[in-house]
């Protein structure tokens, strides 16, 4: 079996995604040519490179498999993407090609959805804070500042992936959970009794807090505006960790500016986020810079090697993302 790497091997953050021993397993599976560069490989370069190989791995600003480089690509069997989406670097044509195509999303969904739930909780206690005061030599115990997750309402923008791993992770809460997902069946959350499916107004309204799955598509591009915005509780908690164009940003920034909500921001309109942007004054934001899913790396690039493993051997694959799912996802 022959491979091709599109990660730059020698790019400082990028190259982490192969240690050692994943880098080893690789090799073991078949002949692997590796990029050796400091960038992902171009279109020409994958044009140049990939006649001959059965299997692909891309990863984040890999250049995407349209069908002028797949026209190249005649032995071409496997995409594995070690990332989540994988709409950014397939294309119809890999799929009318026949090419399966798998990537790490499940993996990178739970990761997130970790951050999501830690989030929740260390907004809730106000953690954030609080170890600033401890720092800087005070002593608040103040009882009306926290607030726990025990029997709250749980507002779901989507329910992706993502979402799914979060109802787990939340079910031991006692919460309830409001769901706006408008491509979902029934079917999906039948097994959680306290689960129920909404329109996006009530997850607004009825929720203290509010956590975006959605993919970023024409129709959620600024789905939350400033109308909608407004009608979060009160003293309500917003966690994106999706897109950020989901959210408007000018219309959260004037809400924030009110206190009425507080939020946790890991995407953002502009990233990396500029240093004198707004957002980076209120004290009632917790921001971290894009690295819900994508600071844990190893994990992802694992399970893309057990995924090649199993399509070497003919055996059923774990994480193959088929067309309908693709269609779904974000696209950058």
């Amino acid at each position: 079996m022959d491979i091709l790497v599109t990660i730059p091997d020698q790019h400082s953050r990028l190259k982490t995604f192969f240690n050692d021993t994943i880098r080893d397993r690789l090799n073991d599976l078949g002949s692997v040519t590796w990029n050796s560069g400091t960038e992902p490989l171009t279109q020409d370069e994958l044009k140049s490179l990939l006649p001959g190989k059965q299997v692909c791995i891309t990863g984040w600003k890999s250049s995407q498999m349209t069908e002028d480089v797949l026209k190249k690509a005649e032995d071409l069997e496997l995409i594995a993407h070690v990332g989540g989406s994988v709409a950014p670097y397939v294309s119809d044509y890999s799929y009318d090609q026949g090419i399966t195509v798998c990537s790490a999303n499940d993996v990178m969904a739970k990761i997130v959805a970790e951050y999501i739930l830690g989030s929740i909780l260390s907004s809730l206690r106000d953690i954030p804070a609080i170890d600033a005061e401890m720092k800087a030599g005070e002593w608040d115990r103040g009882p009306t500042r926290i607030d726990s997750l025990f029997e709250t309402t749980v507002g779901f923008v989507g329910l992706g992936t993502i979402g799914e791993y979060l109802l787990d992770l939340l079910a031991p809460f006692d919460v309830e959970v409001l769901v706006y997902d408008p491509y979902i069946s029934d079917a999906r959350i039948a097994d959680y009794e306290f689960v129920t499916r909404v329109n996006l107004e009530k997850v607004l309204t009825e929720s203290s807090i509010v956590s975006i799955h959605a993919s970023k598509t024409d129709e959620t591009i600024h789905l939350l505006d400033e109308p909608k915005l407004e009608l979060m509780q009160d003293d309500s908690l917003l966690i994106n960790a999706a897109r950020g164009s989901i959210i408007e940003s000018e219309d959260l920034i004037r809400e924030l500016e009110t206190g009425r909500i507080s939020a946790v921001l890991d995407v953002f309109d502009q990233e990396p986020l500029p240093a004198n942007h707004r957002l980076r004054e209120f004290e009632n934001v917790i921001l971290t810079p894009h690295m819900a899913g994508s600071a844990i790396r190893e994990p992802l690039t694992s399970t893309m090697v057990d995924e090649i493993s199993r399509f070497k051997q003919n055996r059923a694959l774990q994480h193959e993302i088929p067309k309908k799912q693709y269609k779904l996802m974000t696209e950058q």
